[in-house]
C-alpha cells in the first residue's frame, strides 16, 4: 500500500515520517519531491579530473572517462568530491557515472521508502538511480543517486531531481539503524553527501 500525498503529509506532522527541510509545495498526489544536493563525487580510476582553467570551480565539463580504468570490487575505490555553485551548476556527460545526493535528510522507522526520478529529469534523458532505489526502514540520512546521462545536460543544486514514495511493510521490522555495523555500512557520517560504494567490506568482514 503506497502513502498518498495528503498522508504523507500527515505523517510528517505525526513525525512517522521525517523530511529535512520539508515544503508542502513538493507534496504530489502519491510522493515527494527530492531536491539535488551540491556534492558530486566521481571515482579517479574511471574518471579523469582535469585541472580547471580560469581558476574556476570544477566542473563536469572538465571531466573525461578513462578508457581501461578498472576498480576492483575486492578492494576499497579512490573517491573525489566536488561542491557545484547555482550560478555554474554540473555538466552531466554520457560515459561518467556520477555519485550525487539528496538535499534532504529523509527517515521513517514506520514506512518503506520508495526513492525515483521525475518524468521531467527522465525527458531530459538523466537516470537517478541504477538499481538501488528501495531504500531501508531506519535509514536516517541524504541518499546518494547514482546518475547517468545519455547526452550533455547542465544540472544545478536545489532543482527538484527525484521523487520519494512510502510504502506500508507487513511483517516484523527490521530496523537500519539498529543493525549491526557489518549490515548497515550506510548510516551516521555515511549517510551525508555521495558516498562511495563498501562492497569491499564484505570482503573485509568474511576474513574477521
Amino acid at each position: 500500500m503506497i502513502l498518498t500525498g495528503p498522508e504523507i503529509e500527515k505523517q510528517v506532522q505525526a513525525q512517522r515520517i521525517n523530511i529535512t527541510p520539508f515544503g508542502k509545495e513538493r507534496v504530489n498526489p502519491n510522493s515527494y519531491d527530492l531536491a539535488l544536493g551540491e556534492e558530486v563525487g566521481v571515482y579517479p580510476d574511471w574518471v579523469a579530473c582535469n585541472e580547471v582553467p580560469r581558476g574556476g570551480t570544477e566542473n563536469g565539463q572538465y571531466f573525461c572517462p578513462i578508457s581501461h580504468g578498472c576498480i576492483d570490487s575486492k578492494r576499497e575505490p579512490k573517491f573525489r568530491k566536488f561542491k557545484m555553485t547555482q550560478t555554474q551548476g554540473w555538466v552531466l556527460l554520457p560515459g561518467i557515472g556520477y555519485l550525487m545526493h539528496t538535499e534532504e535528510v529523509v527517515h521513517s522507522s514506520h514506512f518503506v521508502p520508495v526513492l525515483d526520478g521525475k518524468s521531467s529529469i527522465a525527458r531530459l534523458f538523466i537516470s537517478v538511480h541504477e538499481t538501488a532505489g528501495y531504500g531501508d526502514i531506519g535509514f536516517n540520512g541524504q541518499y546518494t543517486l547514482e546518475v547517468t546521462v545519455k547526452h550533455p545536460v547542465v544540472v544545478y543544486p536545489g532543482m527538484r531531481f527525484c521523487q520519494i514514495r512510502f510504502h506500508h511493510p507487513e511483517g516484523e521490522i527490521l530496523d537500519y539503524s539498529k543493525a549491526s555495523q557489518g549490515k548497515s555500512h550506510y548510516r551516521d557520517e555515511n549517510a551525508r553527501g555521495p558516498v562511495p560504494s563498501m562492497v569491499w567490506k564484505q570482503f573485509e568482514d568474511s576474513l574477521s
